[in-house]
């Protein structure tokens, strides 16, 4: 299953959590780090279906290691990365890809909405960055992904509890950037614009709504999550160990239309 790749872009040997690693954007992205050679443990809340997929990657020859993980929870954060230690000695990466999309008119949106936005979207990043970055200190190196969104940077109507936790999630990545630098560890993220995932079928059941939202992104098309797979590969790469704090927008221009 190991692709060889340039130096530079080889990530070979790496241990990597996904966290929201049964989902439309960390499914893909797990298969990816498994065939270039990693070894990938698939995070989830579902504990069972983590499981399963993990051992449908061990199937193909992959490495692969299912964990049960709560986002909000430290306890939950600090038990996956340990578990990913105890298998495989180290932490190399992670990357975040839960989250979830709760949209509505600021004056009619429920309070469980923007608590739950707030918890997994940004709080939840916090706590596992947290978990990762004492083991990643101790070991002088490491990296760090957190996907967050075009939202962290632009304003839509209705959005502003999602936009709020992504922009306080890439703010969060700046922070500790700054902080960890020195020890060898880097935190980035990426902002991809709407992809068709089950997150987001709100977008794309009404016509109306996707065809506003397809007509702000300048390349005019919806992203794909093969689409960030390249942006991953690199953030945990050798290639990029002078990249730090940074928020990547792989969004077809929407942030500067």
């Amino acid at each position: 299953m190991p692709d060889n790749h340039d130096p530079l872009f080889s990530i070979t040997e790496q241990s990597v959590l996904v966290a929201g690693g049964v989902g439309g954007l960390g499914w893909p992205i797990a298969q990816e780090l498994c065939r270039r050679g990693a070894r990938v443990a698939i995070a989830d809340i579902d504990e069972a279906k983590t499981l399963d997929y993990a051992q449908s990657l061990v199937d193909r020859g992959g490495r692969a290691l299912g964990i049960a993980l709560d986002i909000v929870a430290s306890a939950s954060c600090e038990a996956a990365v340990q578990q990913v230690i105890q298998k495989w000695g180290r932490i190399d990466g992670v990357v975040n890809a839960s989250g979830i999309y709760r949209v509505g008119p600021a004056l009619e949106l429920a309070d469980i909405d923007w608590e739950r936005s707030i918890d997994i979207n940004l709080t939840g990043v916090f706590r596992l960055a947290r978990a990762a970055g004492g083991p990643m200190i101790r070991q002088n190196r490491g990296s760090i992904i957190t996907i967050t969104s075009v939202s962290s940077s632009v304003a839509n109507r209705h959005y502003a509890a999602y936009a709020a936790s992504k922009a306080g999630a890439a703010h969060v990545t700046r922070v500790l950037a700054t902080e960890w630098a020195a020890s060898g560890v880097r935190v980035n993220a990426l902002g991809p614009a709407v992809t068709p995932t089950p997150l987001a079928t709100q977008i794309f059941d009404d016509p109306i709504i996707r065809d506003a939202a397809l007509a702000k992104i300048p390349m005019s098309r919806f992203g794909t999550p093969e689409d960030l797979l390249a942006a991953i590969i690199f953030l945990l790469a050798p290639g990029s160990r002078f990249v730090t704090g940074q928020i990547l927008y792989v969004d077809g221009g929407r942030t500067i239309s």
